[in-house]
């Protein structure tokens, strides 16, 4: 039993074919695969919703949120990006640093979001554009 079996909120999120995505080579798959079922993306979730909580209003962008956590860049646009495809955050039009700032939806209060544009839709067997 994985970590994100202790939990229902509904984490991990994996949008990607069952997955948390990867960039299309074996070995990234294979990491990602991994990571879903040992908890770990589950736990990144949780942290960034965590961290969110916190900011209320203020938000995060990904620079603080790589500096928090002590993670690259992809990996902290991978679950913000994650988060925000499925409703779990909000993407503010608003910037600060020449960063988008990442906030719960319940403190947009009011600002102008950002939805992310329609992707091409994926098989949700292969994972294959459809």
């Amino acid at each position: 039993m994985g970590q994100a079996d202790l939990f229902d909120d509904g984490l991990p999120v994996l949008p990607y074919a069952g997955t948390s995505g990867h960039s299309g080579t074996d070995t990234s798959k294979e990491r990602a695969i991994n990571q879903d079922i040992k908890g770990m993306t589950a736990a990144l979730e949780r942290k960034v919703i965590t961290w969110l909580e916190l900011q209320r209003g203020r938000g995060v962008i990904w620079r603080e949120l790589s500096d928090m956590l002590e993670l690259h860049h992809g990996t902290v646009s991978g679950v913000l990006s994650i988060l925000h495809k499925t409703g779990y955050i909000s993407r503010l039009k608003d910037k600060r640093n020449g960063c988008k700032i990442y906030v719960l939806p319940n403190y947009v209060n009011g600002r102008a979001v950002e939805y992310q544009k329609p992707k091409i839709k994926c098989c949700p067997h292969c994972g294959g554009n459809l």
